[in-house]
């Protein structure tokens, strides 16, 4: 484990800034991959199996909230309230919640013990009449660990900027002593074996992060990773089906998650739901029991009872089929604060897309002036005097596949409506193949294009396009009912968009902060024909150095009386400038 740091007067922190207190902070997520890994450039801590909780320490009382900020002292009292666990007057720290086993490992379903399922509560608004808060003595049969893994603010600075082990060490240095509220402590380098030894303790798995990593409010960053033991997901419950015997009443929830930004159905889930919890999910599910379903299109099922989509769950499964539907599931528990509208699939990608052969992320370098499509690279943090105006997402990741297999596009023409393409090992979700983007031109004989055309047509020509594209944002004109219906210009990337989309962040005098896709593979063109990007209007100049175009570009708009071969001369001319 790491040293214990010195006094934290003694440290100098890179980045911190003059801020008032904020009242809550969005927190920073991480990426899941498929395997760990050894790095001298990262550190590693344990994955808890808990509720992610952001303490805001004001005038030494603690205020608690979850990760979508709502009250979390609903569920934690003890937490809530005077702070003699920290050394300051205003902090804000990031950590998460957990119950211990009799072994004092983290457990899940100890953890709905304690909670006494107050998540249907809030997700239904329904207030069991013959629900009790615990007694002390109940809680102390069930203890609850606070584990505290970063430091946002304190007393007057934000530390948003600062890199993540000054944050630690200083975190580190302002907690005090106390029975629930713990320093997350972390290993260096060493990623092989700290998971082998969460694995020997059937922990839930490890968090790796980068060393200078910035705080990302909001965002789902490649400087966090996670590696899970065992596959999870969180699901938006949508209905349930009957059953047989003493499952009559329930036998299996509906779920779903959200692609595109609508839910789509995931499967059904009903092994692991014990008596009594079987019992509240029922009476909690008929509060909001509705007449129609809450997705389009729905799943033709027995005997099916639909739901308003507020109840989110954690599943533990096997994988997910082809038609994007999760096999094997079996019941979790309640997730709590978290808004179902943000419930999407997530999908372990290779790791080595992440870190590189090297484990490291690669450095980007400029291209010459001139000298043709630029070179497959990613963006870096310095070596730019506009560092501090553009910035790309901490943990970049290497340059993907510049085309796809025969089998990957061929893919494409097996889906009636909606599946998942695989480009290089990155699933793709696809729906409504058939909208018709471009109306057919009878008078040209061209048929009519639809968004799958799109995909085929954007995958077909990545070999050419993405090298002009993969080291520079992208702003997109979308179009996603058609050439004929109204659009939207859209520079911000959405917060449903895939992990493997690699980001880039320019800070706007006059608009702030705008993250956008940066295209260097051939899943991330087709996800954004998946989106209806009808148009890709890269910046011209690259992410590292975005005060220095690498091109121009002169936009010659002919008169309805200009000639094509006056065109052509005044082409000539500017290519000669």
């Amino acid at each position: 484990m790491a040293s214990p740091p010195g006094p934290a007067s003694a440290l100098k922190l890179t980045g911190a800034q003059d801020a008032p207190a904020p009242d809550f902070i969005p927190p920073m997520l991480a990426t899941p991959v498929d395997a760990t890994f050894n790095s001298a450039d990262w550190l590693f801590e344990v994955k808890w199996d808990g509720y992610r909780v952001e303490s805001v320490v004001h005038d030494g009382k603690a205020r608690i909230w979850t990760r979508n900020r709502k009250d979390a002292a609903t569920y934690f009292p003890d937490l809530a309230g005077p702070a003699p666990w920290i050394q300051a007057s205003d902090a804000v720290v990031d950590g998460e919640v957990v119950a211990l086993d009799e072994q004092e490992r983290p457990s899940f379903s100890r953890l709905q013990e304690r909670t006494g399922l107050r998540g249907l509560e809030i997700a239904t608004g329904r207030r069991r009449p013959d629900a009790k808060p615990l007694s002390r003595e109940e809680r102390a049969a069930i203890p609850l660990v606070y584990w505290a893994f970063d430091l946002l603010y304190l007393d007057g600075q934000s530390l948003l900027n600062v890199p993540l082990e000054e944050r630690k060490t200083l975190l580190r240095s302002v907690l005090k002593p106390h029975p629930m509220v713990h320093f997350a402590p972390h290993v260096e380098s060493d990623g092989e074996a700290f998971l082998e030894a969460a694995r020997q303790q059937e922990l839930e798995g490890i968090v790796a992060k980068r060393r200078d990593s910035v705080y990302e409010p909001g965002r789902r960053s490649r400087a966090w990773l996670k590696i899970k033991l065992r596959r999870e997901q969180e699901l938006v419950v949508i209905g349930w089906l009957e059953g047989e015997g003493t499952h009559k009443d329930l036998g299996s929830l509906v779920v779903s998650v959200n692609v595109d930004g609508h839910l789509h159905h995931a499967g059904q889930v009903g092994s692991g739901i014990d008596t009594r919890t079987r019992r509240e999910l029922l009476a909690s599910l008929r509060a909001i029991e509705r007449s129609d379903p809450p997705i389009d299109p729905a799943p033709r099922l027995p005997r099916v009872h639909w739901v308003q989509p507020r109840i989110v769950i954690r599943a533990e499964f096997a994988e997910w089929t082809r038609d994007g539907l999760i096999r094997q599931a079996a019941f979790k528990g309640i997730e709590i604060g978290k808004d179902p509208a943000a419930v999407v699939r997530e999908d372990a990608g290779p790791v080595r897309r992440v870190l590189g052969d090297r484990r490291t992320p690669p450095p980007v370098s400029s291209p010459a002036r001139g000298a043709g499509p630029p070179k497959a690279t990613t963006a870096s943090r310095t070596g730019s005097r506009s560092a501090k105006k553009a910035t790309p997402a901490a943990g970049t990741v290497d340059e993907g596949p510049l085309e796809a297999t025969k089998q990957e596009l061929a893919a494409l023409d097996t889906f009636e409506q909606a599946g998942v393409l695989q480009f290089g090992g990155e699933a793709v979700r696809v729906t409504n193949l058939d909208k018709e983007l471009f109306p057919a031109d009878p008078a040209r004989k061209l048929p009519a294009f639809t968004k799958r055309d799109l995909i085929r047509h954007y995958v077909s020509v990545a070999p050419t396009l993405v090298p002009y594209l993969r080291d520079r944002g992208v702003t997109v004109l979308r179009l996603p009912n058609g050439v004929g219906r109204p659009g939207f210009w859209q520079k911000d990337l959405p917060g449903h968009a895939p992990p493997f989309v690699q980001r880039w962040t320019f800070h706007h005098s006059h608009e702030g902060p705008k993250i956008y896709p940066v295209v260097d593979r051939v899943a991330t063109l087709a996800w954004l024909a998946q989106e209806g990007a009808v148009e890709l209007h890269p910046w011209t100049s690259p992410g590292d150095h975005p005060d220095q175009p690498s091109y121009a570009l002169i936009d010659i708009d002919p008169g309805v009386e200009t000639t094509w071969d006056e065109v052509l001369v005044l082409a000539r001319l500017f290519r000669n400038i």
